[in-house]
């Protein structure tokens, strides 16, 4: 059964975002831009509501965001979250042309640009509360309060990346589980920091659904997308992205990155176009998805069979769930 693949890819229904330490252990290691980027400020107007334009590098971010400090920073996170996301996947091309992104100060804004601008797919975007959605190669999002909009920026950023520099999307859980990975947007000297392997909510989710049962198992976790549970409840959201975040987390770091390797030569393949074989997924540039083809991709990339992957994956949840020194792995 082939399923829709436009909406997956950025639909973040932001349940809680926010958040600070690592549970356990010392703090590892934060990554970073050296310095603030250059940014560049132009009026713009949505409708009767004036707003900017911000220029960076790699990005031209629309908002009607009153704050100056938090458009100033939104620039510096996503500039930031830019090069994150060519550490995870250096060997996707890069753009040659800034994306655009639209976060405007409030839903109703928000709401608005979305009837106008995303044809049949509007209904579902309009499902989300808080959060934010990636349509082609930009995303859009409304001010959730600085800390939260920051991390819904670096999530559909990942997705826009992918959207722009990819000939095929990794599968969705995959996806979306990496977006994940740049959630947790830190400061240090007016510099946005990252740690990969740091996302205290999605932990908080994860423990939630391993101590209550719920953990989905991986053959079925691998052939869901975002849309499946956007009308679930908040447990329910949080437990999808929090096992896809789980799971992306596991392919970098887990057994002092022992999987990373097969991760971004499976990324790589995806830039290029060489991810998918014809009978197992759709062709580039396609709007159709195969659910049965990431269990086979996977086991391809790891050179595992599923229940070995699952096995090592659920092992690697325990450590997380339990916390303390032994959850935080290796990272380079």
């Amino acid at each position: 059964m082939f399923a829709p693949r436009r909406l997956f890819a950025g639909l973040l229904v932001a349940c809680a975002l926010a958040g600070c330490a690592q549970p356990g252990g010392g703090p590892r290691a934060l990554d970073g831009p050296a310095g603030a980027a250059r940014l560049r400020s132009e009026p713009w107007a949505y409708g009767d509501r004036r707003g900017q334009r911000l220029r960076s590098a790699h990005y031209v971010i629309h908002t009607t965001i009153d704050d100056p400090e938090v458009v100033d920073a939104l620039g510096q996170v996503m500039e930031g979250a830019f090069a994150q996301y060519r550490r995870i996947a250096p060997d996707a091309p890069a753009t040659d042309r800034p994306m655009e992104c639209y976060v405007f100060q409030y839903r109703n804004e928000w709401a608005a640009y979305t009837k106008q601008n995303t044809g049949p797919d509007a209904p579902i975007y309009l499902q989300i509360n808080r959060g934010g959605y990636t349509f082609g190669d930009r995303y859009v999002a409304f001010f959730i309060g600085d800390i939260q909009t920051y991390s819904v920026a670096a999530h559909e950023g990942w997705h826009q990346y992918v959207a722009r520099h990819f000939k095929h999307r990794p599968p969705p859980f995959l996806e979306e589980g990496l977006a994940c990975l740049f959630e947790q947007v830190r400061w240090e000297r007016d510099l946005p920091r990252w740690d990969l392997t740091s996302n205290s909510n999605r932990i908080r989710g994860l423990r939630n659904a391993s101590e209550s049962r719920t953990l989905m198992p991986l053959r079925q976790l691998v052939s869901m997308h975002a849309g499946q549970v956007v009308n679930g409840t908040s447990f329910q959201v949080e437990a999808f992205y929090a096992q896809n975040w789980a799971f992306a987390r596991f392919l970098w770091d887990a057994e002092g990155g022992r999987y990373r390797p097969a991760l971004q030569r499976m990324l790589a393949d995806a830039a290029a176009g060489r991810l998918y074989r014809d009978n197992i997924a759709r062709r580039p540039g396609g709007t159709e998805w195969d659910p049965t083809s990431a269990a086979p991709l996977l086991e391809r990339y790891l050179d595992m069979p599923l229940a070995d992957i699952d096995r090592a994956y659920r092992a690697y949840i325990r450590k997380i769930v339990a916390g303390g020194p032994q959850a935080l792995g290796v990272e380079s």
